[in-house]
């Protein structure tokens, strides 16, 4: 399984603590995939995979995805005109992502569709797709990417008076676009012998490394397919672009920033300033500094915190744990067994400080519905993205709204209720996203004993819970340390792939 896919395998399974990360846009994006592989005559093997796992890195990222899979002409075309009135209808990227047949004659290039019946040079424009059509309908958007692993050998040469030409032909990217090739101009790319191209497989790799300009993802990818291939394969790129963008924002970085005129300012999304001001008033952490906070962002996602630290620093009392008690106060009891607790009521929350592989996160998951067998937690990712965890009766999640829909059939054995010292339990379990995933894990937990554990929201007695997710794609490790008294995880950390997570609880209310 490749870097991407891993990627968005280990954000749902770190649901089984906390609730998956799904990165959200700044300003709207919106794609267009497409992978064709079941050409007649000529097939190709990874098209199909390498568009499937675009479009789950994209909306990962994001973007708006409409995702294309072997289709014929008329489909394709019908995909490109609904794409364009998408863009035109405001703002905004536009990205294309082309992987199958592709060819060029006399100087253009046009994308295969699986139907295609081309018996001479003479009936390409009738039976291709032109990308110029493509480049047309993308002229509505200020900032525009067209990615083409369409590169590969031309199937139908021969028929070709004039020989055809392998490959693409180089372009000139109109204002405001940059065309990525997954190989030079006139050059053939390699489809590759795993489950990915390699030119796709070495693209979903980079895109995970953030506060990268989209130029300077295309170089790197340009490296590493070229040292990946011993310098057979060197991708290219043509660019006008006006300004800068960025598929996974870092600190101080805009997302998605078009500037087709004049020196305009990044836009900085709503969550960036709340999270920026919020951290400020933490820093001065007064009355007042709440009060401006309070007053700037009378709806934020801090209120409730914000409101507790102003009335613990005017000496009153204080019903959510959101600063550790006193030097020797511990919070719970051990025992020889944790019954399942009582569900929760409406406004109860958890509110959690950590990191992921998108960076700092400070989710606060707040109990927005509740009914026999069912609890629904509201949270915002790290990436602003409104999110609902659904939990069922035993506190074990079964699906999540918002972001990356998802259901887990049966669903993922977080608990086993009661929880005893030495217990292991398991099971298997689906998860399903759509097209954009659909993934089987045997997964497997053991409660190992109790831990006094120091967190910001204070120190309890935990059980510990180690847990073992294992897939077809890869493996999975956690521990998390769960408090009766707070009926969640008060410590979350999980690894998977090379990346981490790491959760603390900061605060919670419970009411009585």
């Amino acid at each position: 399984m490749t870097n991407r896919l891993l990627h968005l395998l280990a954000l749902l399974l770190l649901t089984f603590c906390l609730g998956a990360q799904a990165a959200p846009a700044e300003g709207r994006r919106v794609a267009l995939v497409i992978g064709n592989a079941k050409y007649p005559g000529s097939p190709l093997k990874n098209p199909v995979n390498d568009a499937r796992a675009i479009a789950v890195k994209l909306k990962a990222l994001g973007f708006e995805v409409i995702l294309k899979e072997d289709i014929p002409l008329k489909d394709m075309s019908r995909a490109v005109t609904q794409f364009g009135e998408k863009l035109a209808q405001g703002g905004g990227t536009g990205l294309f992502y082309f992987a199958g047949h592709g060819i060029q004659a006399k100087g253009k290039n046009y994308l295969i569709p699986i139907d295609a019946q081309i018996g001479s040079e003479s009936s390409v424009r009738s039976e291709t797709l032109d990308v110029d059509v493509v480049l047309e309908q993308l002229s509505s958007s200020p900032l525009n990417i067209v990615i083409l692993d369409a590169c590969r050998n031309n199937p139908f040469e021969r028929r070709f008076r004039s020989g055809g030409g392998g490959g693409l032909a180089q372009m000139d990217a109109p204002k405001g676009t940059l065309i990525a090739y997954a190989t030079a101009p006139g050059r053939v790319a390699m489809d590759g012998e795993g489950r990915n191209g390699i030119y796709t497989a070495e693209l979903l790799t980079v895109l995970d490394e953030p506060n990268l300009k989209v130029e300077d993802i295309f170089k790197r990818v340009r490296v590493r397919v070229a040292k990946a291939t011993s310098d057979q394969q060197v991708p290219w790129e043509s660019s006008s672009l006006t300004g800068d963008f960025y598929f996974r924002p870092g600190k101080g970085a805009a997302a998605a920033v078009a500037v087709p005129e004049g020196p305009a300012a990044p836009a900085v999304s709503e969550g960036a300033v709340e999270l920026a001001f919020w951290e400020s008033a933490e820093k001065g952490n007064t009355v007042p500094d709440y009060e401006a906070y309070l007053r700037k962002f009378p709806a934020g996602q801090f209120v409730d915190l914000a409101r507790n630290r102003m009335t613990r620093l005017k000496g009153g009392g204080v019903q959510v744990a959101s600063i550790a008690p006193g030097a020797g106060s511990v919070t719970g009891v051990r025992s020889e067994r944790v019954e399942l607790p009582p569900l929760p009521k409406l406004g109860d929350f958890w509110r959690y400080r950590g990191r992921n592989p998108l960076g700092a996160d400070a989710p606060t998951y707040r109990v927005s519905r509740v009914e026999p067998g069912l609890i629904e937690l509201s949270f915002v990712t790290n990436n602003n993205d409104a999110t609902t965890l659904v939990l069922n009766g035993e506190w074990n999640p079964i699906g999540q709204r918002g972001g990356v829909d998802m259901t887990f059939k049966p669903f993922m054995p977080q608990f086993a209720f009661p929880l005893v010292p030495g217990r292991t339990w398991g099971g298997h379990y689906s998860t399903d996203c759509g097209f954009l995933c659909s993934v089987e894990t045997d997964a497997e937990a053991t409660a190992r004993g109790w831990e006094t554990v120091t967190v910001p929201a204070g120190t309890f007695e935990t059980l510990r819970i180690d847990s073992r997710e294992v897939t077809s794609y890869g493996t999975g490790t956690g521990t998390l340390w769960y408090s009766p008294e707070v009926r969640r995880p008060v410590k979350h950390d999980y690894r998977m792939s090379g990346m981490s997570y790491n959760y603390e609880l900061e605060a919670f209310q419970l009411a009585p």
